[in-house]
């Protein structure tokens, strides 16, 4: 794992091809890990940028940012061909100078919003989802920015079971789908429940989320 910052020098990443994993990880659970790995066994992507959603929109609740990024940090610390970083949306654009990305997203993402039946909702989303956009003053730290900060041209959809994209033609619009990959039935908001529950999650996430969950009393209440 490679934690860049602002001041990073990426030289070294001028011929990989990156695949930019935006999400909540809230916390990050075995389903995540199973694209994440499949894609780098697949060879689609040489290195994978893991990104915790900042927060400050209106999509969802989530826990301090800094938290999931840290739990990112302890679980892939000793794994190879993994970026993390604690950049802002903006300066995560200005680093990687406006280099394309492969954008890693999931099948609940392609169908409700990017192919959504509503057409004000498929336009907004399709305006500004990793096109690579200059980011408003306003958008600078928050997960709309994140959103739109990265440009993708193609994308590796992560699939939930029995779900078949193949009425697509492997486009979202005018953007390619290079890869599918089927994944677990398993949810950061199911993984939540249980812990309040007081009921077991090992068979969910990896040991390393298991223990930094606990170290922090996360998501007891």
């Amino acid at each position: 794992m490679k934690l860049i910052d602002r001041n990073s020098d990426l030289a070294w990443l001028k011929d990989k091809t990156i695949g930019f994993y935006l999400g909540s990880f809230d916390p990050l659970h075995l389903g995540h890990e199973h694209v994440i790995n499949s894609a780098l066994k697949r060879g689609v992507v040489d290195e994978i940028l893991i990104y915790p959603a900042p927060g400050g929109d209106r999509f969802k609740k989530r826990s301090d940012v800094l938290m999931r990024q840290k739990m990112l940090e302890a679980r892939y610390k000793a794994q190879e061909h993994i970026l993390l970083t604690r950049c802002t949306p903006k300066e995560l654009q200005k680093l990687l100078g406006g280099r394309k990305v492969i954008g890693i997203i999931g099948s609940d993402l392609v169908l409700q919003k990017l192919l959504s039946d509503d057409l004000d909702l498929r336009n907004e989303y399709d305006q500004l989802f990793m096109r690579g956009k200059d980011l408003p003053v306003k958008h600078e730290k928050d997960t709309i920015g994140a959103v739109m900060a990265l440009r993708a041209d193609q994308f590796i959809v992560a699939t939930r079971e029995n779900e078949d994209l193949s009425a697509l033609n492997g486009k979202i619009l005018d953007r390619n789908i290079i890869e599918v990959i089927p994944s677990f039935s398993v949810s950061s908001s199911e993984i939540r429940e249980r812990i309040r529950a007081n009921q077991p999650i090992t068979h969910l996430v990896s040991p390393a989320i298991a223990e930094a969950i606990s170290a922090e009393g996360l998501y007891v209440k």
